[in-house]
């Protein structure tokens, strides 16, 4: 049977070892937990449902370069490609502001991928020109391969292009390819402040070094790149950053989340912060950087995506949704799996809790449940639309879809609060 996790084939062998040592291999590579059997009987998300079909990684753009086409928004998902089964990128377009969606492509092909699968991918709308792709040209990026023979994998993150917002796609180049058998995942694009396309990706490759970092690369055409450089590593072997998100704030800045796995084995996998003046310098490889944490010590982990919105902040609504959400103490917080933080000065000071549009429950580090969902903002900051993973029948993890209100709760403008480094490892933005 076809695994829906990202290459968890691949990764046994790491996981087990992790397993081994009393930690959590990592939710960035898409291992199952032992929880997981309980929870895969129905889906416990709300919302609606994407397709009829595998789906993981959902990702959300709206056109804002494309013209006539602006407004629309794209999702991709990567799942099980028809009639083949292969693993690749499916593409989805909503008409009216994300109420329902259709599918319009397959963003990946069997035959230019020689049959192997892509995991793992993500989607963005280039803002200017590069190389010969102009303003308006939509990327997905993807992992392809991670679940080859081990004697014959070299993975690739590898990017493919549509001129005509989504509809035909077709391959523009290869990223990064690994040096050997280990893997790579999680590809993410951005346009750095002097016009390069930039490339953020998890990678394995380093393993005499690091079990995982997260690396990064940048080409001036999006078909030569530069060797891959370190974004975020640690010194300890097993702790494993990962799961890169990279977005450009208002004032220019470029803000940067992650997840930083076996660091903290009471909040495992927690997410963590940085920002750049020019979305390629992000400081000191070896600084974790900033703790995402609620005033009253609840912990964002695993799998963590950004949105901005126009409002209802003064200076707009900086908003992380996470996998799970967990107490001070490491146990569950109410809101696990049902909500969005929010941050109203550009990832400084207090982040506070607001509903999540698309509920999922009992998730126990969950490689489908909530995993590594997505945000969409409305142009007016109003409302924000969220899509999501969970198990739709055993071993069936599927896309779930739904809005929902920013104007719930309130955005304490209160001072930034001490740093708070003992069990985190980083810096904490907390507010206390």
């Amino acid at each position: 049977m076809k695994r829906l996790h990202t290459a968890a084939a691949a990764f046994a062998a790491g996981a087990a070892l992790l397993g081994a040592a009393g930690l959590w291999g990592t939710a960035d590579a898409g291992t199952p937990s032992k929880q997981d059997a309980a929870a895969k009987a129905k889906p416990s998300a709300t919302g609606t449902l994407l397709h009829d079909g595998q789906s993981q990684y959902p990702r959300l753009i709206r056109l804002s370069h494309s013209g006539s086409a602006d407004g629309r928004i794209l999702a991709s998902v990567t799942g099980a490609m028809q009639p083949s089964g292969v693993q690749g990128g499916l593409i989805f377009e909503s008409d009216d502001g994300g109420k329902s969606f259709h599918k319009i492509a397959d963003a990946t092909s069997p035959v230019e991928s020689a049959g192997h699968d892509a995991y793992s991918g993500s989607l963005y709308e280039l803002p200017r020109r590069v190389g010969d792709m102009p303003k308006g040209t939509v990327l997905f990026a993807a992992s392809v391969d991670n679940g080859a023979p081990k004697d014959k994998r070299q993975v690739r993150q590898r990017l493919w292009r549509s001129d005509d917002h989504g509809r035909h796609w077709r391959p523009q180049s290869d990223i990064a390819v690994t040096p050997h058998h280990e893997n790579a995942w999680e590809p993410e694009l951005s346009i750095t402040a002097d016009g390069r396309l930039a490339a953020y990706y998890s990678d394995e490759s380093d393993k005499k070094k690091y079990d995982q970092k997260l690396v990064k690369t940048v080409s001036s055409d999006g078909e030569h790149w530069s060797e891959p450089e370190n974004l975020v590593v640690h010194k300890k072997w097993s702790v494993r950053p990962g799961m890169a998100i990279v977005r450009r704030l208002p004032d220019g800045s470029f803000f940067l989340a992650y997840e930083v796995c076996n660091n903290d084995l009471k909040h495992q996998c927690n997410v963590y912060y940085r920002k750049s003046e020019d979305g390629w310098d992000w400081g000191d490889p070896s600084d974790l950087g900033t703790l995402v944490r609620t005033p009253d010590g609840k912990y964002a982990l695993h799998t963590p995506n950004v949105a901005w919105s126009p409002k209802p902040a003064p200076n707009g609504t900086l908003l992380i949704i996470p996998e799970m959400l967990v107490n001070e103490d490491g146990s569950l917080a109410p809101g696990n799996g049902k909500t969005i933080l929010a941050n109203r000065h550009l990832g400084k000071g207090r982040w506070h809790e607001l509903p999540a549009p698309v509920k999922v429950a009992d998730i126990p580090k969950s490689s489908c449940k909530n995993f590594s969902p997505s945000l969409l903002p409305s142009t007016d900051g109003s409302k924000v639309l969220e899509m999501t993973t969970d198990y739709y029948a055993k071993d069936d993890c599927r896309a779930y879809f739904g809005t929902g209100s920013l104007n719930t709760g309130s955005l304490d403008t209160g001072s930034l609060g001490k740093a708070n480094s003992a069990s985190s490892g980083g810096r904490s933005d907390s507010g206390r």
